[in-house]
């Protein structure tokens, strides 16, 4: 039962996403109500390259401890947090557009990959994730930087 909850759960949030993307295109992003309206949201990118699906996410300012990638038969999921980028906050805002907080993405993958040959990277704040193998198998997928990049944005 927790199996199918899930799949439904994730099936919503994919559906969410699709009409996010479709009201923002027609109507812009601040025409969202309520908490939504300033709630970090991730831009993504995936499309087909040699014999792979690639997901590309803009994770500028997001260090690699709060970045969490699942692989869930064809959803993959992207959560983690963007932290203020400030040591002490401001005591008067003039002009506040970064947005800050936790995030969510689910993407639906067109087909199953195999967790094990999933291979992610981070350059310049955009997080790379590629998926060149199908499977059924759900596995949490570790985000590696190269040499000594946090995954901060300098």
């Amino acid at each position: 039962m927790n199996v199918i909850k899930g799949k439904i759960a994730r099936e919503l949030a994919a559906i969410e996403e699709q009409l996010d993307r479709v009201l923002d295109h027609s109507l812009g992003p601040a025409f969202r109500v309520g908490a939504r309206a300033d709630r970090f949201r991730p831009a993504v990118d995936v499309f087909h390259a040699e014999e792979a699906v690639v997901v590309r996410v803009d994770l500028a300012g997001v260090a690699a401890e709060d970045v969490r990638l699942v692989v869930d038969g064809e959803f993959l999921q992207i959560s983690g947090r963007r932290r203020p980028g400030y040591e002490e906050p401001p005591r008067r805002h003039i002009h506040m557009e970064i947005s800050q907080g936790a995030f969510e993405r689910v993407i639906r993958l067109p087909g199953r990959y195999d967790p094990d040959q999933i291979t992610t990277s981070l350059a310049q704040g955009l997080l790379t994730i590629r998926l060149p193998a199908k499977s059924a198998r759900t596995r949490r997928i570790p985000v590696e930087f190269p040499d000594g990049d946090k995954g901060t944005s300098r």
